[in-house]
């Protein structure tokens, strides 16, 4: 007997695959030649033997760091649903002469960060490992840093101010996030790893409709 908590996500997935046209399927050389960039709203794919739905996509757009001035450059964060599992999933891609995708692992708090010489971490310390390219060690593992930049995201109608804070493992395989969100009385923050993602990997089942 499924507790109601697994009923609850049964009953979605089950509701979500009702939803799939059989007229919206692409034949397999649309499936070749399409990429994540041409998935709409409620598009179906699949990814490492997993099914997913798009549920949500917002960007993430680069600004100077005033907030003031767009920089032409936009990251794509996907929210969906893994209709194996019943989890949110998201994937973001962007394209800089040539198409790169992620997918989102852990998320983590300040907590359970240190620096690259074991101290405690917050807000206020981002800063200043930018400015060394220090590391930040999660899941005992070292991500050094790679890049920083200003970018609105915007969703729903809103817009909101994040810093955005990278670094990247020694193999370059793995990557870490920190995104500081301003604009009420106190910053928030949204810490996560992430894994690289091979384009070709991702099989689009249908296109899904466009947003807005």
């Amino acid at each position: 007997m499924l507790d109601t908590a697994a009923q609850h996500s049964f009953q979605k997935r089950l509701s979500t695959i009702r939803t799939l046209d059989k007229q919206s399927l692409l034949d397999p050389r649309e499936r070749t030649r399409l990429t994540v960039q041409d998935a709409g709203l409620s598009a179906f794919f699949e990814y490492q033997g997993q099914t997913y739905v798009i549920r949500d996509i917002s960007p993430y757009e680069e600004m100077s760091d005033d907030f003031k001035t767009p920089q032409g450059f936009f990251i794509y964060e996907l929210t969906c649903l893994c209709l194996d599992t019943g989890e949110t999933v998201h994937f973001e891609w962007e394209y800089d002469d040539a198409l790169e995708i992620s997918m989102t692992l852990e998320r983590y708090s300040f907590r359970e960060l240190t620096d690259d010489r074991g101290n405690a971490l917050d807000g206020d310390d981002l800063d200043r490992i930018a400015e060394n390219k220090d590391g930040i060690i999660a899941g005992n593992e070292t991500f050094w840093y790679e890049d920083d930049w200003a970018a609105v995201y915007k969703k729903d109608g809103r817009r909101e101010n994040v810093y955005m804070y990278e670094f990247e493992n020694e193999d370059h395989t793995r990557f870490l996030t920190v995104e500081e969100w301003s604009g009420s009385s106190r910053d928030t923050y949204r810490i996560y790893t992430s894994v690289p993602v091979e384009p070709g990997g991702i099989s689009l089942v249908t296109k899904g409709e466009p947003k807005g």
